[in-house]
């Protein structure tokens, strides 16, 4: 990207949501934002953080990289167990694939509090075998 040029933001993400067809409310819903706050980012009246623009990155099936290339890279091929799943749900209507989803981050989330939890788990009994009491 030539350093003259200014990336707007904003621009990108709604380049993005429209040629992914997707709605404001739609993208804001899967990326976990609201629909007030992305027409804020879509205006330039907000910035977003990294973490919101991975949120929509994820959303696109881009690469942060790919989200301020000045071209739009090519789609990553998807793996064999996405397409696994989106068979699964193809035929479901808005409401119920807005429900799995929904019940995926959930999962996600417990996921990740049961990682961090066994890893304090690990440290602990690491500590006490050393004679460091917490």
């Amino acid at each position: 990207m030539d350093m003259k040029t200014n990336f707007n933001i904003g621009d990108r993400i709604h380049e993005l949501r429209v040629n992914s067809g997707l709605s404001q409310e739609k993208l804001a819903l899967r990326a976990n934002i609201t629909t007030t706050y992305l027409g804020l980012l879509e205006r330039n009246q907000k910035n977003p953080t990294v973490k919101v623009i991975e949120q929509l990155c994820c959303q696109f099936n881009i690469s942060l990289g790919d989200f301020f290339s000045p071209s739009q890279a090519p789609k990553k091929p998807v793996d064999a167990v996405s397409l696994q799943i989106l068979a699964q749900i193809s035929d479901r209507t808005e409401d119920e694939k807005l429900l799995i989803l929904q019940t995926i981050k959930d999962m996600m989330r417990l996921c990740d509090l049961s990682k961090k939890n066994a890893q304090n788990s690990i440290q602990a009994d690491a500590d006490m075998k050393k004679g460091n009491m917490p």
